[in-house]
Parts: structure tokens; sequence; C-alpha cells
């Protein structure tokens, strides 16, 4: 049974609907990533499609993040699976990245994790008014960094000027109401739940996504380059964030996201990210 619809709008915006079956919530396995890549396949050769929504059908959820599972199972860092899991992954969205028609994500619940990184990889992001609507990058809180290109896109989306903001999400794991993120730039707007897709529709069709993937793609300029002078203190996962996000501000998107892949590497299946995944599951089950 599919995870994935694709309807396309009488205005040829196209609308991609997560809905993993006998699941609450979202979540990023390689069958969903195998899914997702055909449907960008399929969408991007249609001649009818100005655009491309990505949505939920999970009431209160996005993307809840990418399966942990494996993570958890890692026979340590470096593990061959666990690689091929994350260039799978960051393959899937390079294909939603340079899509030839805008893309934005309808967020209207949780995007933690992989379903940030998916949102991220799209050229805006408006979000509903849900309450439950959360973005965060609790990686760190499991003994990882983000996998799937958050360290190197959060920070060319909120524009280096706020540089600080990036750093924050990615040291605390702290994720972010629908208020802060619109008062941080990480969404373009925020309108009513009811009416969230037909409006992500109007503006999807309204935007100049070339300007906004050239953001993302070039190096930040020397004067915007964030220094690491007030993490300098941090440890572990956070300071491999922060010093990812700082090393891949200097280069290209898919360059820096290398450097970042090599620091997840060698942080997941570590004896701390699975003590600290292990603890994650069992406070689940209370």
């Amino acid at each position: 049974m599919s995870a994935i619809q694709l309807t396309v709008r009488p205005d040829s915006v196209a609308v991609l609907t997560f809905d993993q079956p006998g699941s609450k919530a979202n979540v990023l396995t390689s069958e969903l990533w195998t899914e997702l890549d055909a449907v960008l396949d399929s969408v991007a050769s249609r001649s009818d499609v100005k655009g491309l929504v990505l949505a939920s059908a999970k009431p209160g959820i996005f993307i809840a993040g990418a399966d942990l599972n494996l993570l958890a199972n890692a026979a340590g860092p470096n593990d061959p699976a666990v690689r091929g899991f994350i260039e799978q992954g960051l393959r899937v969205l390079e294909k939603l990245e340079a899509l030839p028609f805008p893309t934005c994500a309808a967020i209207d619940g949780a995007a933690l994790g992989g379903g940030l990184e998916v949102a991220l990889a799209c050229d805006i992001r408006i979000v509903g008014t849900n309450p439950k609507v959360r973005l965060g990058l609790p990686e760190v809180t499991l003994g990882i960094i983000p996998g799937w290109g958050g360290t190197q896109r959060l920070p060319r989306v909120l524009d280096m000027n706020h540089w600080h903001i990036a750093a924050r999400m990615l040291t605390s794991g702290q994720s972010v109401t629908f208020q802060e993120a619109k008062a941080e730039a990480l969404v373009s707007e925020v309108v009513e739940s009811a009416t969230l897709t037909d409006q992500t529709a109007y503006y999807t069709l309204r935007l100049d996504f070339n300007q906004s993937r050239e953001s993302k793609f070039e190096p930040s300029p020397m004067d915007d380059r964030p220094t690491i002078k007030p993490w300098e203190n941090l440890t572990g996962a956070a300071a491999e964030a922060v010093r990812v996000m700082v090393e891949g501000a200097a280069l290209p998107l898919k360059q820096a996201i290398a450097i970042e892949t090599e620091a997840f590497m060698r942080l997941a299946g570590s004896d701390e990210s699975k003590r600290l995944i292990g603890e994650f599951f069992a406070s689940r089950k209370k």
C-alpha cells in the first residue's frame, strides 16, 4: 500500500501527501525514501505541473523524522548500512531541490529531525496554526547530528546573519513553535490550518525559486560567515554540529553536506548514541 498520494490541482500545483499506512506518524524509512524518489521522477516529467506542495494526511504531524531502528542496531561508527541509508535520503533531497518548478512544504504539525530536513530542501515552508506545529532538529539529544543536510540548509535558509538561531537549534535540540518559526524566518508564512493547502499553492505559484535556491547552493559571503567562538566550550555531538555548520558555510552546498555526512557517520553507531537512542525508545514505552 502506497505511503504517498499525488494529485494535481486545477491551478497546476501538484500536492504530494505523505500518509504512511498502519502508522500514526510519517517516518523516514528506506522504503519511504524509495517511494518518494519514484514520485519525484514521475512529477518532474509532467508538463502540466507548475509547482509542488508537500503535505501530510497525519493529524498534527508532517514527518516525525527518521526510522531510528537502523541506528540503534548499527554495528558501530561508519556502519555501511547506515551510510547507505543516509546517502539514499541525500540523493532524494537533491532531486527534490532540483525540480524544474517551485516547491513548498505545507506543515501543520510536527516536522522534526529528518522531517524538517525534507522541508528545508523545499524552496519555502508555510505552516498552519495547529498548536502541534513544532519545527526542530533534535538529533543532538540522541548523540548524533542531522544527516540529511540539516546543518547546512538550516543556516542558509535562516540567512547567515541569523546563524546563531541555527546554532541554538542544532546544539540544544529544542524545537520552535509556528510563531517562533515565522519570527526567525524559518517559514515564509503562517496561515489558518483550514486554508493551508490553498494558501500554499498560491504562494508556490508566485515564488522566485531560482533566487531561493541560489542562496542555498552557494557558499556564504565572507562577511556573513559565522564564527565558532560563542560555542567553543561545547562537547560531543553539539560541538560537531557547530563545527560542521561553520566549516560548511565556506563551501557550496553539496560539498558542505559531504562534511556533515562524515561527521554523522563517526557519531552514528557510537556507544553514546546507541545509549541515548535506547533511552529514547524506553521513554516512549512509559
